[in-house]
């Protein structure tokens, strides 16, 4: 990895790790390196340039929303138990616990498993589709991008698709020595669809397109 020079604004930054009042980093725009500041300190990574960076979250956000419809659609396990073949999906567990009269726990799965990554994915949609369009974006969906990138970073926190994931992988484990349990199609969705997330979150950097954003006309 290729570390470029970088300048600095008037802005302050404290560094999240040890709590240090650094400049603020500006990069000189070079989409053939990556390029990355550090603090002096500690050596914590206060900004980190990837080369179509933002290009690649698009991409891997319609990928998201893509694989999101057949994660929900399709079964995510099937078992067959003395010949009886059940099929479930996550949408299909919500409505099981909301009817076995466990209210609390469908609401949950449904928000944090459903719902607010479908939400995380749209809002991200609008901000780097305002972010890559600054030039032709007028002053008011500019503010509407810098309020939905507050709730975003807010909502990363409630997103939980991986623990989901990990919950159907242990009903496979555990159900193997006393039914014939096979993964649907919609787990490898589901994973899919987190690998996406993950790959999101390394890509991103937020205080770019913040940045972006905050150009004002």
């Amino acid at each position: 990895m290729v570390k470029k020079e970088t300048s600095f604004d008037s802005g302050i930054r404290l560094c999240p790790d040890c709590d240090l009042m650094i400049n603020t980093p500006v990069f000189r725009h070079d989409p053939a390196y990556r390029q990355q500041a550090a603090c002096p300190r500690c050596g914590c990574v206060l900004e980190s340039h990837r080369p179509a960076g933002i290009q690649r979250c698009l991409a891997l956000v319609v990928t998201g929303l893509i694989l999101f419809i057949p994660a929900n659609y399709y079964p995510v396990l099937s078992m067959d138990i003395l010949g009886n073949v059940q099929q479930s999906t996550i949408s299909g567990g919500v409505v099981a616990l909301y009817q076995g009269d466990y209210g609390a726990i469908a609401l949950l799965v449904l928000l944090f498993a459903i719902l607010i990554p479908l939400l995380r994915l749209l809002i991200l949609l609008q901000i780097i589709v305002t972010s890559i369009k600054v030039p032709a974006v007028n002053g008011r969906w500019r503010r509407l991008s810098r309020s939905l990138l507050r709730l975003y970073a807010h909502l990363q926190e409630w997103g939980m698709t991986e623990i989901y994931f990990l919950g159907a992988l242990v009903a496979v484990i555990k159900l193997a020595d006393m039914a014939s349990a096979q993964v649907g199609i919609g787990l490898y969705c589901f994973a899919g669809l987190m690998l996406c997330e993950l790959i999101i979150t390394l890509n991103l950097n937020e205080h770019e397109i913040w940045t972006m954003l905050g150009e004002d006309e």
